[in-house]
């Protein structure tokens, strides 16, 4: 029974200091343009480590509208590195990456296809 309390007193010690979802949402709520810098730098490392694609999503979209109302330049690298966001990004560069080597065998085949009729209109034209 001792050891059920500890193990209990220990959660409620990690709980109390992490943020959660509520916290997160409830700062983002209550940002004002003196406390936008502290405020997302308080909430950052939740929404890159913690959040999930929704909230992550719906966080980025509220923080980016109050810093348009405040007149402040969010940095473009904000929560970019987020790992709800991983797989979406790892896929779209494999994508990415699929299309520029399709795009680079095309322009070969067009280059050998251009010499290859440049060749038949010079035999032709010998002949």
């Amino acid at each position: 029974m001792l050891r059920f309390n500890i193990l209990a007193i220990a959660l409620i010690i990690a709980c109390a200091n992490a943020l959660t979802t509520t916290s997160v949402r409830k700062s983002i709520n209550s940002i004002t343009k003196d406390t936008f810098a502290t405020v997302t730098a308080e909430v950052e490392p939740f929404l890159l480590n913690d959040a999930g694609v929704t909230f992550y999503n719906k966080s980025i979209r509220r923080i980016s509208t109050k810093a348009k109302a405040f007149g402040i330049e969010l940095s473009p690298e904000f929560g970019k590195a987020a790992k709800a966001t991983e797989k979406r990004r790892e896929k779209q560069n494999a994508f990415v990456q699929v299309k520029i080597t399709e795009a680079a065998d095309a322009a070969a085949a067009a280059v050998e296809e251009a010499a290859a009729a440049a060749a038949a209109e010079a035999a032709a034209a010998e002949a």
